[in-house]
């Protein structure tokens, strides 16, 4: 039984590359915990029609909005080659909608690891659609398996919050996110049952960057990193005993000054936050949960604890108009984070915004909208 875990293209991304395949990487551990041969394809950055597809049983293939047309492409193809099964974000949330779309033998909702292994080994009868669930210890999963998309798991551009030549990598302390911001899939109740790997656990898994992949920057990408402050403290405690520096997503309202000191102290360079945007209305509407108030007292906090502040912000927010993008101007001005990133707004499915994925023109860093180039250049100008 010999299966292909694929990395489809990821044009919505500036470098494709950048960010290695956690989930597809998880499904190869355990996958070849069972004896099971697997070979990894990424093609983060190819065109499809350049491709030479080798020969297997099972084609694995990870789904989020933005890759529905390339993966419905490869669906068509590797169909008449072998058993076609597609996870990830996109199916998780909208399973019977994804089936229909992409027309695989099987859609697999939520985590897929010892499902994907059950039905490849012949366990469990193969549906349309599966609902794997969520695995609850995610200490027993082995680490992803980097060896099947070597061309991701050292990354040197500096995209991850280090200087260019820096070796970097993504790594995964937890899954889920508990909050409900209305853009973001995350809002999907498939997505809110949040669960930790133990800090010992992690630091396993940093030793091991280090030593077999001469990793010295990490990338966390948990979806908020600080959810829980007792567990990242003792996670920072495991992490200040490597030579590594690292950068974290979190929310103002999950930082305070002890917790900001620790993690400076196990070597902390940056924190990322999801302001989305200046306007108290529009964040309101969007569910954050946060105001312009609390983002201002944690990027302070942040900042004064000696570690730098990235902000998230998004243009074109459903009912946002010039007033509000003033008011994201004037806050910005006001907090001075040290970096930012604009992205345009994307209904994905799963949010609280109505979503057609496959027939979506417009992604993330669309450069050719003149008004969200503007409003880019207003904001770098806002925070020198």
């Amino acid at each position: 039984m010999k299966v292909l875990l694929i990395n489809p293209p990821q044009a919505q991304l500036r470098q494709p590359h950048a960010y290695f395949p956690l989930g597809l990487g998880y499904l190869g551990a355990v996958l070849k915990e069972s004896n099971v041969e697997v070979e990894g394809l990424n093609l983060a950055d190819q065109d499809l029609r350049s491709v030479s597809f080798p020969d297997a049983d099972y084609y694995g293939i990870s789904c989020v909005d933005a890759t529905v047309d390339s993966v419905r492409q490869l669906t068509k193809v590797l169909k008449v080659k072998g058993k076609v099964v597609v996870g990830g974000p996109y199916p998780s949330v909208s399973p019977n909608e994804a089936y229909e779309t992409l027309k695989p033998n099987v859609v697999i909702a939520g985590e897929a690891e010892y499902l994907f292994r059950n039905l490849v080994s012949g366990k469990a009868k193969p549906l349309p659609v599966m609902d794997a669930g969520f695995i609850k210890n995610l200490d027993a999963l082995p680490f992803p398996d980097r060896s099947l998309f070597r061309s991701s798991v050292v990354d040197v551009s500096g995209i991850h919050g280090c200087g260019k030549g820096v070796k970097a990598t993504t790594i995964v302390s937890s899954r889920g996110c508990p909050f409900q911001c209305r853009f973001c899939c995350r809002n999907h109740p498939m997505f809110r049952v949040h669960r930790f790997r133990s800090a010992e656990n992690v630091a396993e898994e940093i030793s091991f960057l280090i030593h077999h992949h001469g990793i010295s920057h990490l990338r966390f990408v948990d979806d908020c990193f600080t959810l829980n402050k007792l567990r990242t403290l003792k996670l920072c405690g495991e992490i200040k005993k490597y030579d590594i520096t690292w950068v974290c997503i979190t929310r103002s309202d999950k930082v305070d000054k002890e917790l900001l000191e620790a993690m400076q102290d196990a070597h902390c360079t940056e924190v990322h936050i999801g302001v989305e945007t200046g306007s108290n209305r529009l964040l309101k509407i969007m569910n954050k949960q946060e105001t312009t108030n609390t983002y201002l007292k944690a990027i302070k906090m942040i900042k004064d604890s000696g570690i730098k502040v990235k902000t998230y912000l998004i243009y074109g927010l459903p009912t946002e108009t010039q007033a509000d993008r003033e008011s994201t101007l004037k806050f910005l001005k006001k907090a001075k984070p040290d970096k930012f990133t604009l992205s345009h707004f994307a209904p994905l499915s799963g949010s609280g915004f109505s979503c057609n994925p496959h027939k979506q023109n417009t992604w993330f860093y669309p450069d050719n909208d003149r008004g969200w180039q503007v409003f880019k250049a207003r904001i770098q100008e806002a925070i020198s």
